[in-house]
């Protein structure tokens, strides 16, 4: 939850998509499994973070 915290102080608004995008790039990238879905968590969390307006 610190990462999507802080990925949301240092990107505003544009963190939900640069999340989902560093896990796409992983992806098309070949990157293990375990990378990719740190991010895709980290995308999520950002998203209940922004939803709640609770991010502070």
């Amino acid at each position: 939850m610190r990462t999507a915290q802080r990925l949301i102080k240092t990107r505003g608004p544009d963190a939900l998509a640069y999340a989902n995008r560093k896990a796409e790039v992983m992806k098309e990238r070949d990157f293990e499994e375990e990378d990719i879905a740190f991010w895709q968590k980290i995308s999520k969390q950002v998203e209940l973070l922004l939803d709640s307006d609770d991010y502070s």
